[in-house]
């Protein structure tokens, strides 16, 4: 059966990084002798319903998070229309996080797999190719005449060692410019921050080892000439020990690279030991997921950190030669207008070099959402499937519910003001 893998376009289309998850999946398949293309919407220059209508691809696999679902939902929608024998199947954290209501509400989509689907994927192609019932594909989502079923989550993959390194030769690597050195190093965050969502991932930490690691930023630097490497961990140093290893074994090998950690690494896990290897390493820059700078209201939101603790970690980094950027949020429980008016202050006091600030949004099946659900009023926007939900730090994003105590317009005008504030200062990213 001939596959298609397919990325929508980002909600931010200025993003373009390698579909990783894709990457995965074709790796996994072609490691069972079953071969996959990607099509990245994001840099290919491709006509969707020209492209289908030449290659007749029997199952067409669609990546999806939040921020690009309505260009998702889209895609199984002409996928349907050129090819309505097609077998059309949804991935990703958007059907990860909504469940069967993607399927009660878009005929289009005839599966959605949910959690890691590298062997669950291989598991749905081998059943549809032999005919066989799908009851089995662990985390499968799909029509049953007429009943929609939800086939239990597969477990977390562990060891992640014996995942192939993905399938990049499936993609336009030439494409994604100095993001083409993305890498997970690891998956999972064990961390409780309530408005943190880990529908594919989860909280089970699991960790490649450094040999992997290695290996394939050596491929990386061989087969693209990559010398920019961007870490996508959740949470790189929740092992310390395999965090120094890495970077040991880069440092061994003296190779001459820009690493830049994207996600928010903690704050509380940076040491002068860790700092002082980081820089050695080729480490430019690091974002801290900060998300607040009132005591109250990180206490709240359960971030496990003190405001010591991040300042001590941004000096660290700093004194190190390494641009030390924080994510910040405005708007998460127990937030007001006085707290957010604490930021400024804060990114100042403690020579933060850049921010990334959002609206905190809460995400279907995070503690922030059952909170918002009864403490808050959601205003007129699309809670139900969350489609355009402004999760990103950008200028157009909005508020999607309020408090008595944080109404919706002082949400508005609180981040318009510290974003120009912070952009005035430069340092808004």
């Amino acid at each position: 059966m001939k596959i298609v893998l397919i990325q929508p376009q980002s909600g931010n289309p200025s993003l373009k990084v390698p579909p990783l998850g894709l990457a995965y999946i074709a790796a996994v398949l072609k490691s069972n002798h079953v071969e996959a293309k990607i099509v990245d919407l994001n840099v290919e220059n491709v006509d969707l319903a020209t492209y289908l209508s030449r290659e007749k691809p029997e199952i067409i696999g669609v990546s999806s998070t939040v921020t690009n679902a309505r260009n998702a939902l889209e895609i199984a929608e002409t996928s349907k229309r050129i090819l309505p024998r097609s077998f059309v199947v949804m991935g990703g954290p958007y059907p990860s996080m909504v469940g069967n209501r993607l399927l009660v509400r878009h005929s289009e989509v005839d599966a959605a797999l949910t959690g890691e689907a590298e062997f669950s994927f291989v598991e749905l192609v081998k059943r549809l190719q032999d005919g066989k019932p799908l009851d089995a594909v662990e985390g499968l989502i799909f029509r049953k005449e007429t009943r929609i079923i939800s086939n239990p989550p597969p477990k977390p993959i562990s060891p992640l060692d014996q995942i192939p390194y993905p399938a990049r030769e499936e993609l336009k690597m030439r494409l994604y410019g100095e993001n083409a050195g993305t890498i997970f190093t690891s998956r999972g965050c064990p961390q409780q921050c309530v408005f943190c969502s880990r529908p594919v991932f989860g909280r089970r930490w699991r960790g490649h080892s450094p040999e992997y690691v290695l290996e394939e930023i050596e491929q990386l630097m061989k087969e693209y000439d990559m010398s920019t490497l961007s870490v996508l961990d959740d949470n790189f140093t929740v092992d310390l020990d395999r965090a120094e290893s890495i970077l040991d074994g880069i440092i061994a090998k003296k190779w001459k690279l820009d690493i830049y950690f994207w996600n928010g690494m903690r704050a509380d896990h940076m040491t002068k030991t860790l700092v002082t290897k980081l820089k050695k390493a080729g480490c430019t820059a690091i974002n801290f997921g900060v998300e607040s700078v009132d005591p109250d209201v990180m206490s709240f939101i359960r971030k496990g950190v003190s405001l010591e603790q991040i300042e001590t970690a941004i000096r660290l980094t700093r004194q190190a030669g390494i641009r030390a950027n924080v994510f910040l949020m405005i708007g998460n429980p127990g937030d007001t207008a006085k707290s957010a008016d604490k930021i400024v202050e804060f990114v100042e006091n403690v020579h933060v070099d850049g921010v990334h600030l959002s609206i905190a949004t809460p995400l279907l099946g995070t503690k922030f959402w059952d909170w918002a659900e009864k403490n808050g009023r959601w205003l007129d926007c699309d809670h139900e499937e969350l489609l355009d939900w402004p999760v990103d730090d950008t200028d157009e994003a909005y508020p999607v519910f309020e408090t008595p105590d944080f109404t919706a317009e002082e949400r508005t005008e609180a981040y318009r003001k510290t974003r120009n504030i912070l952009e005035s200062r430069g340092l808004l990213l």
